[in-house]
């Protein structure tokens, strides 16, 4: 994971959002979330808007491995920082939504969302501090951090799968490349957005490595 800078309220979601809000006032957590799953043609998030606004405000990235998301405006997920299920009047709230591969979205499901656990890229800049990457690939907690916030990156690690053998695969053919110094020039010479850079955590942890 790496910090996200969030852009401002797109205006069609935020009228849905005062529209919908309005709708289930008085509902309880349930009725809500009934209300919504029968009305999802009219009220919706994963719009031409939303695409728009994600495409640019993640540079086509999934906010959690960070992998380049593929024919993003068709492959591109919405993900619900607090379940749609649990939180419908969060449904359309701004805050509450990032951009998400389909397969971390999947592998999280509907697990619960626990505040203290929780680690929001928009709202911690250098959040690629807490977790480090080994040679094989895999994901770990960085443990130069306290024991709290190590159970925090924990926390992400399991809740999106993110040593999936798939992640763990690519990642160790991204870093046995990384190796080659000429390979990892050519890359600190692109943009971040570079499809090249397969993995932006990944690249960053390297290079904060090298430069340190």
């Amino acid at each position: 994971m790496v910090g996200i800078k969030r852009a401002g309220q797109p205006k069609e979601l935020a009228g849905t959002n005062r529209e919908f809000k309005a709708a289930v006032s008085g509902m309880s957590t349930k009725e809500a979330y009934d209300f919504y799953k029968k009305n999802q043609n009219r009220y919706q998030y994963n719009t031409e808007e939303i695409k728009r606004v994600f495409r640019k405000m993640h540079k086509e990235r999934c906010a959690f491995c960070t992998q380049c998301i593929p024919d993003f405006k068709d492959a591109m997920t919405v993900e619900h920082i607090q379940i749609k299920r649990d939180y419908p009047r969060k449904i359309f709230q701004w805050n509450n939504l990032l951009c998400a591969c389909h397969t971390c979205n999947t592998k999280r499901g509907t697990a619960p969302y626990q505040k203290g656990k929780y680690l929001d890229p928009t709202k911690i800049p250098d959040i690629e501090r807490y977790f480090s990457y080994k040679m094989d690939g895999d994901i770990v907690p960085n443990k130069e951090l306290s024991p709290e916030q190590q159970e925090k990156a924990e926390y992400m690690i399991e809740m999106y799968k993110l040593r999936r053998d798939e992640l763990v695969c690519q990642r160790r053919a991204f870093l046995r490349d990384l190796m080659d110094d000429e390979f990892y020039e050519i890359l600190k010479k692109k943009d971040s957005q570079s499809r090249s850079i397969i993995f932006s955590s990944v690249f960053k942890y390297y290079t904060r490595g090298r430069e340190s």
